[in-house]
């Protein structure tokens, strides 16, 4: 029997969800690192292929396409404009210091720099991460994509309309962390658990919102994919790495840390304030279905 209605197409989504992170979650223990990571994060793109083929939606429906290239541009710019002056706050107040001699040393050898200049390095290990190495990382994102921002979005959307359907898929997304994160898998130390709670979850349901926002503008799942790979690249592997503690660190940087929280809710409120438009919401387009709401 078809399932018609976007209500009970996002109903079986969570509910493959809630059964596919649970089995993921057990199964990563036996796998290595790099598996279990892998396993994790493409359970959402999993329970989207199942609620599609369940409830007959679309796959295409999903936002395959790839033009115009300028979304994906913005998906990749924007991650950038979040960070780079949330981390210059705390290097300029001296919550963290920079550059970190251990990053440094790092980028030096993984680089082949050993006597090049300090900018030069930075500069280079920038470019290295957040564009050789943004590849690997939009195949990881793609799994959370196809299903957050491919399905579900999309979906409640033409259920509750945007600006409700960008905050409960934040509230979503936020929640299917919360096993990594209680179980120590995914987190920070150094500050109180309650507190990066609370950091992830604003930092988390405002990328959603901004998001969200890339998808419905686009059309395609591609440019939220590329914020996402960038995001991580740039913040886990850049930003938080070139950052030495000088204290208080662990409370302002990465996504447990407050710092940028104020930044990513800017740019969430622009998104906010400047909604798709009726012809980026309607019901063909995004949801692969005849329905209204």
């Amino acid at each position: 029997m078809r399932m018609s209605t976007p209500r009970q197409r996002v109903i079986t989504y969570i509910a493959f969800v809630v059964a596919f992170a649970l089995a993921a979650h057990y199964a990563a223990p036996k796998a290595g690192s790099g598996a279990s990571a892998f396993l994790v994060m493409w359970t959402p793109a999993l329970a989207a292929l199942a609620a599609s083929v369940l409830t007959r939606r679309s796959l295409g429906a999903i936002g395959w396409r790839l033009w115009p290239v300028k979304w994906l541009a913005v998906g990749w710019v924007i991650p950038i404009l979040y960070a780079f002056p949330a981390y210059a706050l705390v290097w300029l107040v001296g919550l963290g210091s920079v550059p970190s001699a251990t990053f440094l040393e790092r980028a030096r050898f993984t680089l082949g720099m050993p006597s090049a200049a300090n900018w030069l390095v930075i500069v280079s290990a920038f470019g290295y991460i957040a564009l050789v190495n943004l590849p690997p990382n939009m195949i990881l994102t793609l799994g959370e994509e196809i299903g957050w921002r491919g399905f579900l979005v999309p979906e409640l959307t033409t259920w509750v309309g945007f600006r409700r359907a960008s905050l409960y898929s934040g509230v979503i997304w936020g929640a299917w962390h919360l096993p990594g994160i209680l179980t120590g898998a995914y987190g920070t130390s150094g500050t109180p658990k309650v507190y990066q709670l609370a950091c992830f979850t604003i930092l988390v349901i405002t990328s959603a919102l901004v998001q969200a926002w890339l998808r419905m503008r686009s059309g395609s799942v591609w440019p939220s994919t590329m914020m996402h790979a960038t995001h991580n690249g740039i913040i886990q592997a850049f930003f938080n790495r070139i950052t030495a503690d000088t204290g208080p660190t662990a409370w302002f940087i990465g996504e447990f840390g407050v710092a940028l929280v104020p930044f990513t809710a800017a740019v969430a409120w622009y998104c906010w304030r400047h909604p798709p438009t009726l012809d980026a919401l309607r019901p063909g387009r995004v949801g692969g279905t005849e329905e209204s709401q």
